[in-house]
């Protein structure tokens, strides 16, 4: 990254992934602008950032509550790819997530890609626009094509 937007933006993406990966609430709320329009994962759209909210909070009582039964749940987010480009007070990311969960019982890991556009209000930077995808294994893919039956 050579300009100084796109570092900064990086810093920014930073933050992000550390309170997406602590779920940190408070932060997640201040880097997220309050009229920010979202596309999830299943294809649902609209300004959602209370939902997203709700979500992280309903996260955080679900390990709550599995460490208090004596089944915690052991959490991984790694993000990789980072690209950034902008420009004034506008700036576009992409990047790949992986996600997993391991605990009793359980084994999730799931891959996304999200692209996020940045603005510049009131003198600090906020997602105003985000869009995720889920990234396919090689073995989802084949059976999305008849491939793996």
């Amino acid at each position: 990254m050579n300009s100084t937007l796109e570092k900064e933006i990086a810093k920014e993406e930073d933050k992000l992934t550390v309170a997406s990966r602590t779920i940190d609430v408070a932060a997640l709320d201040r880097l997220y602008a309050d009229d920010i329009m979202m596309t999830t994962v299943l294809g649902h759209t609209g300004r959602i950032k209370a939902s997203m909210l709700d979500e992280a909070r309903r996260g955080i009582a679900e390990r709550q509550a599995a460490t208090a039964a004596g089944t915690p749940i052991e959490t991984t987010y790694t993000k990789d790819d980072l690209q950034v480009t902008g420009q004034g007070d506008t700036a576009v990311t992409s990047y790949r997530f992986v996600v997993k969960l391991t605990g009793a019982g359980l084994h999730v890991e799931r891959a996304y890609r999200t692209t996020n556009v940045w603005m510049r209000r009131d003198g600090r930077w906020q997602v105003v626009a985000a869009h995720t995808a889920f990234v396919l294994n090689p073995a989802q893919v084949a059976r999305l094509a008849g491939e793996g039956d």
